[in-house]
C-alpha cells in the first residue's frame, strides 16, 4: 500500500518474526526424535527455511531502528507535531493535531475505493504460507530430498564416495585399495598412517581430488545436518589452521614447502642421475654423460667452484626466486589447507562412516532378487508415506504408552508382545547360535532353519570360501563346515576313481577292459 507509515511497517515486521518462530515450533513439537529418515530431514530443512526468514526479519528491523535515512525520525516529529507552530488558546493546536490523522485516513479510503479486492495486508499472506509450507509442500518435499541426495545416500543415512574413490585411484604412485577400504582411510592424509607419498601432494590432480573430497562433505553435511552451524564449524576448523600454519606445526608441512628438503632430494636423485650444479635429475648414463660435455653445465661447475649458488646458474634475479618461493608456500598451504577440512570432516562423519561401511558390507552380501526387491520397496515408500500419515498422530500415543513385559516377549506386528502360548508354540525360548553368522543368535527352531538361506549366513560362508549348499546344513561351526568341506573333497575324489574304475572299453580284437586297465596296457605296448 502506498504511503505506508514506516511505525506500521515495522510492526508487521515484528509480528513476522513471532509468527515465523511459532511457525518452527509447531514444526519442532510434530518432529520425531527417531533416527534419520526422510521425513525428519524434510522437517528440518523447513525449520532451517524458517530460521532463514526470522534472520531476514531481524536484519530488516535493525536497519528499521537504525534510521540511517532519517525517516523514522521524520515520521515522528510529523506525528507529535513537532514541525507545527506553537500552539495558541483557540484550539488550534488540536485542529493541526487531527489534521494529519484525517489526512491518512482519506488515503488509506481512496485506495481501497481504487483497489476494492486487494488484500488488506501482504506481510499476513506471507506469513499463512510460511506456517502451512509442512502442510502444502509435502508433495514437493518429498522429490527436493529425492533429488537431494543419491540413491547411495539413502536420505542422508550414509555417504556416496564412489566417485572420489575413482579419483584417489586415478593419482599415480598411491596403492590401491577397495571401496570399503577407502572408506577407512580417506582422510588418512599425513603421518605414518598417511597412504599419500609427499611427491605426490605437489601435483595438481591430488589438489583437484582434495577439493572434490572436502567440497562434498561440506555438501553433504550442509544437506544432511540443515539445523547445524556448518559454516561455523568451517571457519573454526581454518582458523585453528591459520595458527598452526603460522606457528609451523602443521604435520608433514612444517617447512611450509618453501624449499626442498634433503629428503625429497634425496628420493628425487634415487629416480636417476642427479647433477648438483644444474640441479637436474637424468634418467640415463648416457645422456648424463653427454650433458657433462655441455656448456651450461660447464658455466655452472665453474659458477659452484667459484663460490656461486647452483640455483643462480640460469641467472636469475632475486625478485624471481622470490616470486617462485611464494607460489611454492602457497600452493602448500592450499594443499594442507584442504588435507586439514578433511581430516576435519571425516571426525565429524565418524559415525556416518562406520554405518556406511556395514551398508556396503550388507548389501555385498545380498543376491540379485534381494537387490531388486529392496529398491521395489524404496521406490515404493514415498507413495505409502501420504497414506500412513493420516495415522501417525494414534501412532505416536500408542507408541508414548508404556508397554507391560515382564518375561520380555518379542513384539508383535502391533508393537505389543505377542502371547505367551504363541511364544511357546514357536519355540522362541530356545536359542541357537551360529559362529558363521558371527556368533549370532536365533530364537527359535524355525528362525534358525530359515536363516540358512538368508545372506547373513550367506555372507559367512563365502567369506571362509565353502559354498552355501545342502551338505552344510545344520552346520554352525566354523571347524565342522571346513572339515565336512574336506570329507566331501576327499568323498568327490573317490566316486571319480570308482566310476573311472567301473567304465569299460574294449580293445580291436572285442575283449574288454576297465578304463584303467586299458590305458595302462595300452602305455606299455601290450595292446
Amino acid at each position: 500500500m502506498a504511503d505506508t507509515s514506516i511505525f506500521e511497517v515495522t510492526r508487521q515486521t515484528h509480528e513476522e518474526v513471532e509468527r515465523y518462530t511459532q511457525a518452527a515450533v509447531d514444526v519442532l513439537v510434530s518432529s520425531s526424535t527417531s533416527d534419520i529418515t526422510k521425513d525428519s530431514i524434510r522437517k528440518q530443512h523447513q525449520i532451517s527455511s524458517l530460521l532463514d526468514r526470522i534472520v531476514s526479519r531481524n536484519a530488516t528491523l535493525y536497519n528499521l531502528y537504525g534510521d540511517a535515512s532519517g525517516d523514522m525520525q521524520q515520521e515522528r516529529l510529523v506525528l507529535s507535531n513537532a514541525s507545527a507552530g506553537p500552539s495558541n488558546t483557540n484550539g488550534a493546536s488540536e485542529t493541526d493535531d487531527m489534521e494529519e490523522f484525517y489526512n491518512r485516513l482519506n488515503r488509506i479510503r481512496d485506495y481501497h475505493k481504487k483497489y476494492p479486492n486487494a488484500m488488506p495486508d501482504a506481510f499476513t499472506i506471507d506469513t499463512e504460507n510460511a506456517e502451512g509450507a509442512q502442510d502444502t509442500d509435502m508433495e514437493s518435499g518429498i522429490d527436493n530430498i529425492d533429488r537431494m541426495f543419491s540413491g547411495e545416500e539413502m536420505g542422508g543415512r550414509f555417504i556416496d564416495l564412489y566417485i572420489q574413490h575413482d579419483e584417489f585411484l586415478n593419482l599415480k604412485g598411491v596403492r590401491r585399495i577397495t571401496y570399503l577400504q577407502y572408506l577407512d582411510s580417506f582422510d588418512r592424509l599425513r603421518g605414518s598412517s598417511g597412504r599419500i607419498p609427499v611427491e605426490i601432494k605437489r601435483s595438481e590432480a591430488y589438489r583437484t581430488y582434495l577439493q572434490s573430497l572436502q567440497t562434498y562433505l561440506l555438501n553433504f553435511l550442509r544437506k544432511s545436518r540443515p539445523l547445524s552451524d556448518v559454516d561455523a564449524l568451517e571457519l573454526s576448523i581454518l582458523a585453528g589452521f591459520e595458527q598452526d600454519w603460522s606457528e609451523g606445526r602443521v604435520e608433514d608441512w612444517e617447512n611450509q614447502g618453501e624449499d626442498r628438503t634433503p629428503a625429497e632430494t634425496q628420493a628425487r636423485s634415487t629416480d636417476g642421475i642427479w647433477c648438483e650444479a644444474c640441479q637436474r635429475s637424468f634418467a640415463k648414463q648416457t645422456v648424463f654423460d653427454a650433458h657433462l660435455k655441455g656448456q651450461k653445465h660447464i658455466k655452472a661447475t665453474e659458477r659452484m667452484a667459484s663460490g656461486g649458488n647452483a640455483k643462480d646458474k640460469q641467472g636469475p634475479s632475486n625478485e624471481a626466486q622470490e616470486l617462485e618461493k611464494r607460489k611454492r608456500i602457497s600452493k602448500a598451504k592450499a594443499i594442507a589447507r584442504d588435507e586439514t577440512m578433511v581430516i576435519a570432516l571425516g571426525q565429524e562423519l565418524h559415525s556416518v562412516r562406520i554405518e556406511t561401511r556395514a551398508n556396503v558390507e550388507r548389501k555385498a552380501a545380498l543376491t540379485e532378487r534381494e537387490r531388486q526387491a529392496e529398491a521395489e520397496a524404496l521406490a515404493a515408500q514415498p507413495s505409502t508415506q501420504g497414506a500412513g500419515e493420516d495415522t501417525q498422530a494414534e501412532d505416536d500415543e500408542d507408541e508414548n504408552e508404556k508397554i507391560y513385559n515382564p518375561l520380555k516377549l518379542p513384539l508383535g506386528w502391533d508393537g505389543r508382545p505377542i502371547p505367551f502360548w504363541l511364544y511357546k508354540l514357536h519355540g522362541l525360548g530356545v536359542e541357537f547360535k551360529c559362529e558363521i553368522c558371527s556368533d549370532y543368535v536365533y530364537q527359535g527352531r524355525k528362525n534358525f532353519e530359515r536363516h540358512f538361506s538368508e545372506s547373513r549366513h550367506a555372507f559367512g560362508m563365502r567369506a571362509l570360501g565353502l559354498p552355501n549348499t545342502k551338505h552344510f546344513y545344520e552346520i554352525t561351526r566354523i571347524q565342522d563346515a571346513l572339515a565336512l568341506a574336506d570329507k566331501l573333497k576327499k568323498q568327490g575324489k573317490i566316486v571319480a576313481d570308482e566310476q573311472g574304475d567301473a567304465e569299460e572299453v574294449e580293445d580291436e580284437h572285442g575283449n574288454t577292459y576297465s578304463r584303467k586297465t586299458y590305458e595302462l596296457l595300452k602305455r606299455q605296448g601290450l595292446i
